[in-house]
């Protein structure tokens, strides 16, 4: 129950800005608001009537638009299909939470019961055999077949690529050779499995995700969104990766050979979850959103298209471009892959490639999304289109920005704090600072990036004229 008001901020209870069902983690992002949720919609209500139109233009896992919600009509926007994905099925799921729940299992009891899941198990049931043999004896000390098993290229690897490891070649090979047998060397119905069983989930989960996905992508598009949603949510939560994203695979061994054998429990635990489990849970997890009676506008755009077009409307503009040069497409394309459900080109490296280009190792999308704001030649350029945009529209800009010590090792920012405010004053009369003291960051997965935070982790800039 929502607790009772307090007070008012600029007309608006004081109480929704902490209302706790709108703090909802979808997936795990890296540089997620989840902390800062309550700034994030206190410098918004400065310049945000009741009842006015917000815009997330980098909604990203959806963190914000879905708080949001809950105070304001809500336009997200983002260039990536996943974040479209659960920031529309989020905001406008179907039904009821009672009726999500029992479609939600319909789902799982035709994905179990389908052609697709028995032809896909029947192909790769010589790896998931193999995988469960090499788990268990990883769980008493005997690691090297399960390393193996994370070590092992995806089926979808160029021809003549074959695993290392003998007593794994053969069930690989077989699985390659049925795959195109059966005709499933080519269809988006057998993505996950080709492309990312084995590297992100075991292959059980795979054919798992494969047959939801085939499911869900079957649905009408005012329910799809939601479902595949929670297909996405649980990807997230079981994939094999430290820090839970899809930049790279997990290595189980050193430069060395020796073995990470927190790395190994890990991988253990996070394979041996079921996707079907998985998704039931985020179901039921994320059955508590829904605005009451309101349908707000969700949009696959590119920052400079949304707001270059008069048909989209607001009233505030708030902004959380990326700050470093690490793109998220390389985060979260597999998430990608599965919202769009086709077969992309993977892209190729000529690292550790002795002599020919290979493919690339975290298995990326050849056409992923590179942001301006994440290369320096035009981080600069893009944060002028993003200022003078907004007040050609004339409306208030809220922008979040990370701080960074570069003498304590942080990630360095492509546009540091005082270039911004220089840009943001050429276009704006008022540009107002807010500090949000040490709010840590979902942080990469090096740990001599992990550094500490000291002083502000987090401005707030609230630009208007």
């Amino acid at each position: 129950m929502m607790p009772k008001d307090v007070g008012q901020v600029n007309g608006l209870p004081e109480s929704l800005f902490s209302y706790s069902s709108r703090k909802l983690r979808t997936i795990h992002y890296l540089g997620s608001k989840l902390r800062l949720l309550g700034p994030i919609g206190d410098a918004i209500s400065q310049v945000a009537r009741p009842g006015a139109t917000v815009c997330d233009l980098f909604a990203g896992s959806g963190t914000v638009s879905i708080y949001l919600s809950s105070m304001w009509n809500v336009v997200a926007s983002d260039i990536q299909e996943y974040s479209r994905v659960l920031c529309n099925g989020l905001l406008n799921p179907p039904s009821t939470p009672r009726e999500r729940r029992a479609v939600g299992r319909d789902l799982v009891s035709l994905a179990k019961a389908s052609p697709l899941h028995d032809a896909l198990w029947t192909i790769l049931s010589g790896l998931i055999d193999h995988e469960q043999t090499c788990a268990v004896d990883a769980a008493v000390g005997d690691v090297d077949g399960f390393c193996e098993v994370m070590e092992c290229p995806p089926l979808v690897a160029d021809e003549g690529v074959r695993p290392s490891h003998r007593p794994l070649e053969s069930p690989w090979l077989s699985a390659r050779e049925d795959l195109a047998d059966r005709g499933l060397d080519n269809q988006v119905s057998a993505v996950v499995s080709r492309y990312f069983g084995g590297v992100y989930f075991s292959w059980a989960q795979a054919v798992g995700f494969d047959a939801l996905l085939d499911q869900v992508h079957r649905m009408e598009p005012s329910h799809k969104d939601y479902y595949l949603a929670c297909v996405l949510t649980a990807a997230s939560d079981i994939v094999n990766t430290v820090g839970k994203h899809f930049a790279q695979r997990a290595r189980p061994r050193r430069a060395d050979g020796t073995t990470k054998q927190g790395v190994i429990r890990s991988a253990l635990r996070d394979r041996s979850r079921s996707t079907f489990g998985a998704f039931l849970e985020n179901v039921d997890r994320l059955s508590v959103v829904g605005s009451k009676g309101i349908h707000h506008r969700v949009l696959r755009r590119d920052f400079e298209h949304l707001l270059g077009d008069a048909t989209v409307p607001f009233d505030v503009l708030y902004a959380d471009p990326p700050y470093t040069r690490d793109h998220y497409s390389r985060y979260y394309h597999v998430l990608e892959t599965m919202a769009r459900h086709d077969r992309p080109d993977v892209s190729r490296t000529m690292i550790r490639s002795d002599g020919g280009a290979r493919l690339s190792r975290g298995v990326y999308r050849e056409d992923r999304h590179q942001s301006p704001f994440c290369i320096r030649s035009k981080a600069e350029a893009a944060f002028h289109v993003l200022a003078e945009s907004a007040l050609k529209r004339n409306v208030p800009l809220v922008l979040s920005y990370s701080p960074y010590d570069e003498n304590a090792g942080h990630r360095p920012r492509v546009l540091t704090s005082n270039v911004l405010l220089e840009i943001l004053r050429q276009y704006f009369r008022v540009v107002n600072l807010r500090e949000v003291p040490n709010v840590p960051h979902r942080k990469l997965n090096l740990v001599e990036r992990n550094v500490s935070i000291s002083g502000a982790s987090e401005l707030l800039v609230i630009c208007r004229q």
